[in-house]
């Protein structure tokens, strides 16, 4: 199976069980009745979204838990969604897939490695790091020309990179 991070457990919220979480999903991960895992002991162990309120963070309770106690072990980790093929489409990619991806221009000169995906107000930004400097690049077709198995390529603008 393929999993995804799609969140992350920052602390308890209230007596009953119920944690805030930083969503880092594009997709509608966090639903009542959805599954989502967590990592004990190199294993993937489920959850049930019970319920949610729609805040920064959101507010999560999981069926598995009815007590602060209970979900104190949880704080600080990483919560996963299982990968599926129908989620994307054609020209949609998981972050997971474009990190570590080196970018390389349209005359095959590497440029950068991909660090991090952003999301701005402006759109999706790869981040990558050119001579201990931060480099953002908007992830559109724009700037994109295409994103293939072992690396992203984009167009020659002066003055991008």
């Amino acid at each position: 199976m393929n999993f995804n991070i799609c969140g992350k457990i920052l602390k308890t919220h209230g007596l009953k069980g119920e944690v805030k979480v930083l969503n880092s999903s594009d997709f509608p991960r966090f639903v009542k009745g959805k599954k989502v895992y967590y990592l004990k002991n190199n294993e993937y162990l489920e959850l049930t979204i019970k319920d949610v309120k729609d805040t920064k963070p959101l507010i999560v309770s999981f069926k598995e838990f009815n007590d602060i106690n209970e979900v104190l072990p949880l704080i600080g980790l990483d919560l996963y969604a299982l990968r599926e093929k129908d989620d994307l489409a054609s020209n949609e990619y998981y972050y997971s897939d474009l990190i570590g991806k080196d970018i390389y221009n349209e005359d095959g000169l590497k440029l950068i490695k991909v660090s991090d995906v952003i999301l701005l107000p402006q759109g999706h930004y790869l981040v990558g790091y050119k001579d201990n400097k931060r480099k953002l690049i908007p992830f559109n077709e724009h700037f994109i020309k295409d994103v293939l198995e072992d690396r992203i390529i984009i167009y020659n603008i002066e003055g991008l990179i």
